[in-house]
């Protein structure tokens, strides 16, 4: 027996009483089918509805998903019913008017665009967040705004939303921007404004005129595969959007002392100073580096043949920490003796070390790390001329003389 299929005969219907046809269960659902239903089954890129099914004793099963399978409209549920009982199916009429906004929505846009562009549809999904359509022609930003606008004047024209009822053959007669051409039996055209928007075969939920819609929101678009993939949302949906977006924007806009409007070029102004900024710390923190380079050479200890530099500094970035030991390198390049070097910075958040050598010191950094590891708790690793780490704990000088005198010790005796 086949499902009556009440969202299309009679869309508004939101409530039904059915009898159960059949109930299996499936990975953890029920897969129950009925003698008729108004839930929308997922198709043509549309989610299925949502919604209840209440059994003879007020039980309920709440309706996870819905597919066609096998010619058949299934139901996914939460709760069991047996064949033959009577219960009433109830239809999610938030989500089905959501569905519905975005399914007349896409038709809209996707009509103007052919007809403004030359643009064939090529690819239609819908989710809980967004949709998307797939273009099959580049458009540039001035495109999607022109769509973007004729799509709202069409909305605003609250133009007339219907469908036919036909077979196969007369539907491949007619002039229609886009047709299933593997379907057999009967098919539905949806047409926009009687075929001045858009004429298109589809099984989906449509909304009665474009009025209904509300409003259409091109939110992003992409290059995409040759063509154009437009990111959209209508109805409720932009409406939620429109109202985060401002209040996003009015709480940037008063960050910044400004309006709205004027946004943009506060941001732009603000990022030129921030990078001139950014320009002054590179040229003094180099400065300073080239200064703490110089003072770690004065102060270094003998130690053997070595001359061995340890500091331990306060707040420092572990950046900071390398332009010192880059520039220390580079001012012993030409140095006749071997040498080594162990810095630190420690602060409340924890400590970071950098340690550096010339090639023919006797100690390797990469075992250096591994005693500073241990004595701080912290990771780090490298190279046998240089290595890295961080401890979450802050530098106590019990642990800094400790960790000074085994660098001393270890470069006279090359452990």
């Amino acid at each position: 027996m086949a499902t009556e299929l009440l969202f299309y005969e009679y869309p508004t219907v939101e409530e039904c009483t059915a009898e159960v046809l059949s109930c299996t269960e499936k990975d953890g659902k029920y897969l129950i089918t009925l003698t008729k239903t108004p839930i929308f089954p997922e198709g043509g890129g549309q989610l299925a509805d949502g919604g209840m099914i209440v059994g003879p004793g007020g039980n309920e099963a709440r309706i996870t998903d819905c597919r066609t399978e096998d010619g058949e409209i299934v139901h996914y549920t939460d709760a069991a019913f047996p064949p033959g009982a009577r219960v009433r199916v109830c239809l999610d009429a938030e989500k089905r008017l959501d569905r519905s906004e975005q399914h007349t929505g896409e038709h809209i846009l996707s009509g103007l665009a052919a007809k403004l562009f030359g643009a064939k549809n090529v690819g239609f999904h819908m989710s809980e967040e967004y949709c998307t359509i797939d273009l099959d022609i580049p458009l540039e930003r001035e495109q999607t705004e022109a769509l973007e606008l004729a799509a709202n004047a069409a909305v605003r024209a609250d133009l007339t939303v219907h469908t036919e009822i036909t077979d196969g053959d007369d539907a491949s007669s007619r002039p229609l921007r886009k047709r299933a051409e593997k379907v057999q039996g009967e098919v539905r055209i949806v047409y926009i404004d009687n075929g001045k928007i858009d004429s298109c075969t589809c099984c989906g939920t449509h909304l009665n005129t474009t009025g209904m819609v509300g409003a259409i929101r091109i939110t992003d678009h992409q290059h995409y595969k040759g063509g154009t993939r437009l990111f959209f949302v209508c109805g409720g949906r932009a409406a939620r959007l429109g109202i985060e977006e401002h209040g996003a924007l009015t709480e940037l806009a008063r960050r910044y002392s400004t309006s709205r409007r004027d946004l943009p070029a506060a941001i732009k102004k603000q990022a030129e100073e921030v990078q001139d900024l950014k320009s002054e710390l590179k040229l003094k923190s180099a400065l300073i580096a080239r200064t703490e380079a110089r003072e770690l050479i004065d102060h270094a200890k003998l130690s053997g043949k070595t001359r061995v530099m340890f500091k331990v500094y306060q707040n420092f970035g572990a950046n900071d920490l390398k332009l010192i030991l880059d520039e220390t390198a580079a001012a012993m390049e030409t140095a006749p003796c071997e040498w080594a070097a162990l810095i630190f910075s420690s602060g409340a958040s924890g400590t970071d070390y950098r340690m550096g050598s010339s090639g023919g010191c006797k100690l390797s950094m990469r075992d250096l790390c591994a005693a500073v590891n241990a004595a701080t708790g912290g990771k780090g690793g490298g190279s046998p001329v240089f290595a890295q780490g961080r401890s979450e704990k802050p530098l106590d000088k019990e642990t800094a003389d400790t960790i000074e005198n085994y660098l001393i010790k270890a470069t006279q005796q090359g452990f």
